[in-house]
């Protein structure tokens, strides 16, 4: 039988995980100070924030030209659809840079992670 991982919240981990990304940057905040115990949630809540935040930034640059501004929103669209399955699903996807930021953030040092990601297997 697997053990499940200790949670502060009472609502699951894949649901969890969804939510800090289905309610932009502030579903992240609520998780990452709700939830205290799941490394898991945690993991997706940071990973939210600063994926938002790096959506925001990039659509500031690129507001004046409206093709790439169009390109952008529908990369974001698809970004946003997939991670959200990823934490429903509960797997600790990380996107590329933010991901691993958001890895160190959570779980500490990059050797602390990789002990993790092994024992999961």
């Amino acid at each position: 039988m697997e053990e499940k991982e200790k949670q502060s919240t009472a609502v699951p981990a894949g649901i969890a995980g969804l939510l800090t990304y289905f309610i932009p940057f502030f579903g992240g905040l609520l998780f990452l100070f709700l939830e205290k115990e799941n490394k898991l949630v945690r993991f997706h809540a940071v990973q939210s924030i600063l994926l938002w935040i790096f959506f925001i930034v990039i659509s500031v640059i690129f507001a004046w030209i409206p093709v790439i501004n169009i390109l952008l929103y529908l990369f974001v669209l698809i970004v946003w659809i997939f991670i959200m399955y990823q934490a429903l699903m509960e797997k600790m996807y990380e996107l590329p840079v933010i991901g691993k930021y958001a890895r160190r953030q959570v779980l500490g040092t990059e050797e602390h992670a990789e002990e993790e990601q092994k024992e999961e297997k």
